[in-house]
């Protein structure tokens, strides 16, 4: 994809973004204190939207060169990345609306740890890739936890902001898809093929009748390596799925960029 093509990619996000701001509004905003306020600073706003315009002019948007299959932010205009190169992912392909640094880091950790609120946030920036890139959509699934872990946590992330997508579109979120049928160990310190054989069939699909024939767009908050889309992304092609997107609020850089 050449340098003018992309440009033109981001800046058509970057509309329809502001377009969705606006369908955003109507379905609820957080409120402080009588007052709109920007999610990452604090500050009021005057438009619509939960970001203000410096925040959107500031934290790292993934508008730049991304690799075509995993969406990853990469330093120059190549096809693919070089770990997709060494080994191509199994989803069909990904997205993501921002670059996993610098606040967006603080914002995740924010919602994995009691700001459901940023349900709404969140999805109101990884709207415009949903309608635009992956618009064949026939129905939204999320990452699911096991019910431990989900009870634990008191809710699951990804389904929150599943459901705020699917209120946006119409797209039907199907909520009992996917289980995960076991806890798995803390992925951060392993290696990508530690990271694959840890999720080894940790996913099943408990609707397979649904995904025959589908195209299915997966929603989680953060891509790391993408062990857990590939894994999940085997099991719904196994159930007949034709096509197996991920979308995610933010993802980690390709580590040469």
């Amino acid at each position: 994809m050449d340098g003018e093509k992309q440009n033109g990619i981001g800046e058509k996000v970057k509309e329809a973004g502001r377009a969705a701001a606006s369908i955003a509004r109507e379905v609820g905003k957080r409120m402080f204190g009588g007052g709109l306020t920007c999610v990452n600073c604090g500050t009021d706003l005057f438009s619509d939207g939960h970001f203000c315009e410096h925040c959107l002019d500031t934290l790292p948007l993934n508008s730049g060169f991304i690799c075509d299959k995993c969406g990853r932010a990469i330093g120059e205009d190549y096809p693919v990345c070089l770990e997709c190169k060494a080994a191509m992912p199994t989803y069909t392909a990904a997205r993501s609306a921002f670059v996993y640094e610098g606040d967006i880091v603080r914002l995740v950790k924010k919602f994995k740890t009691g700001g459901k609120y940023l349900a709404e946030a969140f999805a109101e920036r990884v709207l415009p890739t949903l309608v635009s890139v992956f618009s064949d959509a026939d129905l939204l699934a999320f990452v699911p936890m096991t019910n431990r872990a989900e009870k634990r946590r008191g809710y699951n992330q990804s389904e929150l902001l599943a459901a705020e997508l699917s209120l946006r579109t119409g797209i039907p979120l199907e909520r009992e898809l996917l289980v995960k049928v076991r806890e798995t160990s803390a992925q951060k310190e392993l290696s990508r093929r530690e990271r694959a054989e840890n999720l080894k069939g940790c996913f099943r699909v408990h609707e397979r009748k649904l995904c025959r024939g589908k195209t299915i767009v997966l929603v989680d908050d953060v891509m790391t390596t993408g062990a857990t889309a590939n894994a999940i992304a085997s099991a719904l092609f196994g159930a007949g799925a034709r096509q197996v997107y991920l979308l995610t609020f933010a993802s980690v850089p390709d580590r040469r960029k």
